[in-house]
């Protein structure tokens, strides 16, 4: 999986950044120029500005309470939520809500209490001028019955826009790590 990465990441820089800087034509220095303005920053592996990570921490730390107020504005108008909880995808500013409902339901179903999650250590994180890509470990763990401990680990992929100066989640999606 990481040689895989790992390539992804060079076909993205070769292709990505320099396929822009060698475009042909006249457009290489309308594209150069384009390049600069948008003052592209490529940052991978590297901590998250604190303004994402709250927004971040708030998504994921929502169902400790199933907190629907915390996430009420975190998403953009077009945001996409995807959980392995049905039905599976949700959409739009309130994508947010719907997922954070349908866990609770989930929950309730399984009589799953006390669920807690906790963020991993980063390793994933790239950003320019008004998007950031990032991924994020979690585990959640709480209470079945008959004394059972429910654990489940994986990763959130986030991609949050910068939106007249807040940072808002465009997509969200949940990787359980049995599905790697």
């Amino acid at each position: 999986m990481r040689k895989n990465a790992l390539i992804l990441f060079f076909l993205l820089l070769t292709y990505g950044i320099t396929g822009y800087v060698y475009a042909a034509g006249n457009h290489k220095s309308a594209i150069k120029d384009n390049f600069k303005k948008n003052e592209v920053v490529f940052k991978a592996d590297t901590t998250l500005p604190a303004e994402v990570m709250e927004v971040i921490k708030a998504a994921v730390y929502s169902l400790n309470n199933f907190d629907i107020d915390k996430v009420a504005n975190l998403y953009t108008p077009n945001a996409l939520v995807a959980d392995d909880e049905p039905p599976y995808s949700w959409n739009g500013p309130t994508a947010g809500v719907q997922w954070v409902n349908a866990v609770e339901q989930v929950c309730k179903d399984n009589k799953l209490t006390k669920l807690k999650g906790s963020i991993e250590a980063i390793s994933v994180y790239q950003q320019n001028a008004d998007n950031v890509y990032v991924v994020v470990p979690v585990s959640y763990n709480g209470q079945l019955p008959d004394k059972q401990r429910f654990n489940s680990k994986g990763a959130f992929t986030f991609v949050l826009r910068l939106i007249n100066g807040k940072w808002l989640i465009k997509s969200q999606v949940w990787m359980p790590k049995r599905g790697l």
